[in-house]
């Protein structure tokens, strides 16, 4: 058993290393020029990490979770093709564009490999390498610890020999993904995903189960953070464009400054995108929000737990405001009441009644919103009613939010009694150089009921479009086809829509580096998106629309004319 933690570092590489090495933390990979992970045995003591002057602030991993429901629906799915839009392309004379040259990174449960929709017609594979974190039989790749990597040639050779024991997936989600982004349909031609010809990049996450319900799996930030950087280095090695499709996610934050993504410098440059589900919690009851008005009011906030194994509940504030809680049980026995403190102390105790032990931490400011979070974890939580009473140590805007973690890792009844659905935006769908997906319900022409929503405080309107994303049909495990739904989906779409258009940009121009930054590509999907005259766009539910493959093509064209 192991733990984690993601380190902002300070000085030189050497310098850092050494400090580790003496506080005998030896398993570490670098991932950019701001920030480490490490992993440490369970018993770990986290204040050690305080003491080391060449870290400027650390913080524990976070679980992730799938964006991505299979839904067994194939006898009421819709096809890709038709969700995307796709025969504008394909049946067009004058256009011929595939995702050829383009890469598109899922970073996901892995994927079937002998799958027939991921193999080219001289029977050579589309996927360019695979990392399995969680594979023994090969060394890991360059500057990584774990897992085995698996390149082309070695696919190949598999497929020639049908073995597929080189990597599993388990889930089918990575498989779904990958399908409706890139799919040729060589298995059933009805079935193809977005951009045919486009080239895959594939990250099998390591599962974790247990983290809140039994036999429940979760992801971890600290290898999702190290698999972006894998998919970085394939797409510099290769010299290709890259889409790195975010079809799992972390939990629900309002106030976003800075995450450990954008630390990654590649993602700002040309030709490096970043898609992201806006997250799947529209309707799952995992938010709160209020406000308190003087330093003599107390609110409470009544949390319903169901059976489950551990609970998170964070506090969020706005700007310089500090606002203390405590927990109160089923029984009515009452915690430790904690306020801000300068240091990094984890406060402890116990629930005798329901016998559940409690963990709290206040950090202020933490890195990634610059103001209060706080954590309160109930371990061996019991079912029932529980309130959490929220106290202000200072105040001028009186704002705050509660989290649970994802709905999906949760009991199906554990929720806030009185929740609100804005501001539900999964965390890595936040940024501005990230292109956020919400999720469209193609049956009801209108927002699918689970889509998040923002906005995001201090950074605008989210999410930036919706596709479709209820019951659409692609690859699933077992060369077979199924259905899913969710913002994983949509996500999905536009990633291989995106491919598309990169390559219509690069058709149109021998100047096309400065097309195909972020921001200009995501006005060209906001400019194409079908805005209904009921509604007023941008909002945050729907962004700037629903996704138009045509137009935007259209508006491509008519810009470099």
């Amino acid at each position: 058993m192991e733990k984690s933690y993601i380190i902002v570092y300070q000085g030189s590489l050497d310098e850092v290393i050494n400090d580790l090495l003496k506080n005998q933390i030896e398993k570490y990979i670098i991932l950019n020029d701001t920030i480490l992970v490490i992993y440490v045995p369970i018993d770990f003591d986290e204040l050690k990490l305080t003491k080391i002057d060449t870290i400027a602030w650390w913080q524990n991993s976070a679980p992730m979770s799938s964006l991505i429901d299979i839904t067994n629906n194939m006898s009421e799915g819709e096809s890709t093709t038709s969700a995307a839009g796709t025969d504008y392309i394909y049946k067009n004379p004058y256009i011929n564009i595939t995702g050829k040259g383009i890469l598109i990174a899922i970073i996901d449960s892995g994927i079937d490999y002998l799958h027939p929709d991921f193999i080219n017609l001289d029977g050579t594979t589309r996927i360019v390498s695979i990392w399995d974190q969680e594979s023994i039989k090969k060394n890991p790749p360059k500057g990584l610890l774990y897992g085995s990597e698996f390149t082309r040639d070695e696919i190949n050779q598999a497929i020639k020999e049908n073995d597929d024991t080189l990597t599993k997936d388990n889930m089918g989600t990575g498989t779904m993904a990958a399908g409706i982004a890139s799919g040729n349909g060589r298995l059933n031609r009805e079935y193809k995903g977005v951009a045919v010809d486009s080239e895959l990049i594939i990250v099998k996450l390591r599962e974790h189960k247990d983290r809140y319900k039994k036999d429940t799996i979760n992801y971890e930030k600290t290898d999702f953070l190290a698999a972006i950087k894998y998919v970085l280095d394939i797409a510099k090695r290769e010299k290709k464009e890259l889409i790195i499709n975010l079809t799992v996610g972390l939990m629900s934050k309002s106030i976003v400054n800075l995450t450990m993504l954008e630390t990654f410098s590649d993602i700002d440059k040309p030709g490096i995108i970043v898609v992201s589900g806006a997250g799947n919690e529209g309707n799952t009851d995992i938010h709160y929000q209020g406000i308190i008005t003087s330093l003599e009011e107390k609110n409470d906030i009544t949390i319903q737990v169901g059976e489950q194994l551990n609970l998170d509940i964070t506090i969020v504030a706005v700007g310089p405001d500090k606002i203390g809680a405590s927990i109160i049980s089923p029984g009515g026995e009452v915690s430790y009441q904690i306020m801000y403190s300068p240091d990094f102390y984890v406060y402890r105790g116990k629930f005798n009644l329901e016998d559940t032990a409690y963990e709290m931490k206040f950090t202020y400011p933490w890195l990634e919103s610059g103001h209060q979070e706080l954590i309160i974890r109930l371990l061996d939580v019991k079912p029932g009613i529980w309130n959490v009473r929220l106290v202000p140590e200072f105040i001028i805007r009186g704002e705050y939010d509660l989290y649970l973690p994802n709905k999906n890792l949760m009991s199906e009844n554990t929720r806030f009694l009185d929740p609100d659905s804005v501001a539900t935006l999964t965390m890595y769908a936040t940024p501005k150089n990230v292109i956020t997906i919400g999720g469209y319900n193609g049956r009801t022409d209108s927002l699918w009921i689970g889509s998040s929503k923002g906005p995001v405080k201090n950074r605008g309107i989210k999410p930036d479009i919706i596709a479709p994303c209820v019951d659409i049909i692609s690859t699933y495990k077992d060369k077979s086809y199924n259905t899913a739904t969710g913002t994983g989906v949509s996500s999905s779409v536009v990633s291989g829509v995106l491919a598309l258009m990169m390559e219509f940009i690069k058709e149109q121009t021998n100047e096309y580096e400065e097309a195909l930054y972020t921001q200009q590509l995501k006005t060209y999907l906001m400019l194409g998106a079908t805005k209904n005259e009921i509604y007023t766009f941008p909002n945050v539910s729907q962004g700037y629309g629903v996704l138009n493959l045509k137009d935007t093509i259209i508006s491509i064209s008519n810009n470099f004319e």
